[in-house]
């Protein structure tokens, strides 16, 4: 595998582009009926052997164009996608697993995406630097600092604890395999990623470190509740379950998701705690 991911890299392209160089660069170069990319002939604006579009003479324009199409085509992806599972991240899981992918945003890049924009909500407001004790104890600063540093990690625990849940109970259910339970565990954490930005827009408005305080606390008592409706109405409509005759599954991969949930969390805070001790002992 190494070898052929080696000789992927090395192998040159199928078109020597130094001959078209010696007598300067030539629009009949790139006007021709074929495509640069791979050297097929060209029926169509989009090669039909590897997809690229007929390649132009590169100009201002036309960078600016295509580059607003990609971020518009993009964007418009993404909040489509996010609008459909927040109602239906089951739903929308079943559809991709089932061939229905490019209305759908691909799982990792909106994981991506939303762990991005949460990052900057979290820099932008200062989340994790308003406590209660903030500048009274050394090492309760450094830990608020390293949660801000591996914050990326644990945005996608969940993710884990979705799919323990789902693995443990669904997995016959109709028929999955893991990369597509793995399909649902991203889309459904997207949905908590997305939900958690919302509840943080109001302290990107009001920056008061007692509002920020409070709204942190207020948090603590809802944010879990929803976290736990938006899995249960995944496991729902992916698994095609009755609440009538299948509460009892759905019920144990609920609790299932909260009980790793709850560890991974543990977890990830005692590695933090274990950072800051190793990084204050002399």
């Amino acid at each position: 595998m190494l070898r052929r991911a080696i000789d992927a890299v090395l192998k040159e392209p199928a078109i020597d582009f130094s001959l078209p160089l010696t007598n300067g660069v030539d629009q009949a170069w790139l006007d021709a009926s074929t495509c640069r990319n791979c050297g097929a002939t060209l029926a169509t604006p989009y090669c039909g052997q590897c997809g690229q579009k007929a390649a132009a003479r590169l100009a201002w324009h036309d960078t600016v164009r295509e580059s607003w199409e990609r971020l518009r085509i993009f964007e418009g992806q993404m909040l489509g996608t996010l609008a459909r599972l927040l109602l239906t991240p089951g739903r929308v899981a079943q559809e991709y697993v089932m061939g229905r992918r490019s209305a759908n945003m691909h799982p990792l890049k909106l994981l991506v995406a939303l762990v991005a924009i949460l990052a900057l909500t979290l820099a932008a407001n200062g989340y994790f630097g308003h406590y209660a004790f903030r500048g009274r104890n050394a090492d309760v600063d450094l830990m608020a600092a390293r949660v801000m540093t591996y914050a990326n990690w644990s945005f996608s625990l969940g993710i884990i604890a979705i799919y323990v849940g789902s693995w443990s109970v669904l997995r016959r259910r109709p028929g999955y395999n893991a990369i597509e339970h793995a399909v649902l565990s991203i889309y459904a954490q997207s949905v908590i990623l997305g939900i958690i930005v919302l509840n943080m827009l109001p302290t990107l408005i009001w920056r008061d470190p007692a509002f920020v305080l409070w709204h942190k606390s207020a948090s603590q008592y809802y944010v879990p509740a929803v976290k736990l409706l938006v899995v249960a109405a995944a496991y729902k409509q992916f698994f095609l379950l009755k609440i009538r005759t299948d509460w009892p599954r759905l019920l144990l991969a609920c609790v299932i998701f909260a009980g790793v949930n709850w560890l991974l969390l543990r977890l990830y805070a005692l590695l933090i705690l274990w950072l800051v001790t190793d990084t204050t002992i002399p």
